[in-house]
């Protein structure tokens, strides 16, 4: 009996051996946390400040030199523009294309177109002049004008002084010049200014102007001084 209820105790203290429960562990030591957060201190930070820096500037440029050149070239616009004036040629005569410029058709008629005296500056009579006519015939023969000759004028009158006829009564076709037969004027005491003017007599005595071939009196002043 004895001997059993020793191994009865002695398994008892076995048992109660084995359930005491281990001591938990110690926490750890709130100064832990400070040491392992001491190294996030970062030497990062200030570089990139400085990075934002350099970025910004660069941006802005490069978008706006690309876009403003795109939106202003026209280059379809251009040569329809250009290519219209090449439509005015066509309009233009045949004519003028060619630089021909065509003058109208004179009637057959006697024409003259100058005048001009000799010496240039008359004298006092008895010094003498005389005057040259420059004719254009376009009848195609010659013409006959039995008294052709040059009318003068004291300036601002109608009543003639003086009426030098030409020296050759014909007027050969196309252009040709004539004289008159001398002539002089005597003034008193200061220049006097007249006018000449070529005309051609009728047999019936009319005197008949000659015109320029615009139609105009052909007219010639001069002066004489003593």
């Amino acid at each position: 009996m004895k001997s059993n209820l020793f191994i009865s105790l002695a398994f008892l203290l076995v048992v109660t051996a084995c359930r005491v429960e281990t001591p938990p562990a110690a926490p750890p030591s709130p100064l832990a946390a400070p040491t392992a957060a001491a190294p996030a201190f970062r030497t990062e930070i200030p570089v990139v400040t400085t990075r934002t820096d350099r970025v910004a500037p660069t941006l802005a440029p490069i978008t706006q030199t690309t876009l403003a050149p795109t939106e202003t070239l026209s280059p379809t616009t251009a040569p329809t523009q250009t290519a219209q004036p090449t439509l005015a040629p066509t309009n233009i005569p045949p004519t003028l294309a060619t630089g021909f410029t065509a003058t109208p058709q004179l009637a057959p008629a006697v024409y003259v177109t100058q005048i001009k005296i000799t010496p240039p500056q008359p004298k006092n009579k008895p010094a003498e002049f005389f005057l040259t006519v420059s004719f254009l015939n376009t009848v195609g023969e010659n013409v006959n004008y039995p008294r052709w000759r040059v009318l003068l004028f004291p300036k601002g009158q109608n009543n003639s002084i003086g009426d030098p006829e030409g020296l050759s009564k014909t007027i050969a076709p196309g252009v040709s010049t004539q004289d008159t037969k001398p002539w002089s004027i005597r003034v008193t005491s200061a220049c006097e200014n007249f006018v000449a003017q070529p005309i051609w007599q009728g047999e019936d005595g009319s005197r008949k102007i000659l015109f320029q071939p615009d139609g105009k009196p052909l007219t010639l002043e001069f002066q004489i001084c003593p």
